[in-house]
């Protein structure tokens, strides 16, 4: 199928949307969400949680605990990605998420489904309706 892929996505949810030309609109094909990125799973925990290991005391912060959420579910989502590839479920992608959460997505795409990738924007719009993410797009 000739299409594009627009994922939108953050840390805890990813939205992907099809289109077959600029002038159509999206439409919203599957969303994935991820809990343990909100991070209220660690809330019961002080800001601090102790690994020990070897006889060293280590501290993993809370942010860190977030982040290798997010790097779970960018993976996860980089894995979609390619089934989609090999299913020739699209031949275009735009990459749409924060900062940081579009370079983790970046590090989880292998080099097969990186080629697809005609574009990225760097913005958080996974919560926005379809023509606030396709002003932005377009």
């Amino acid at each position: 199928m000739l299409c594009t892929w627009i994922v939108v996505a953050d840390s805890s949810r990813a939205r992907f949307f099809s289109m077959k030309s600029r002038l159509d609109p999206l439409t919203e094909i599957q969303c994935m969400s991820h809990l343990e990125s909100r991070g209220h799973a660690y809330d019961d925990f002080d800001e601090y949680h102790g690994n020990l290991g070897q006889g060293v005391h280590t501290f993993e912060t809370h942010s860190d605990l977030k982040q290798s959420e997010a790097d779970v579910f960018a993976k996860q989502i980089a894995d979609r990605l390619e089934q989609g590839r090999v299913k020739h479920e699209f031949n275009n992608l735009i990459l749409v998420a924060p900062p940081a959460f579009l370079g983790a997505l970046r590090h989880g795409i292998n080099d097969h489904v990186f080629d697809y990738i005609s574009e990225s924007l760097d913005k958080n719009l996974v919560v926005e309706r379809e023509e606030v993410i396709r002003h932005h797009l377009f």
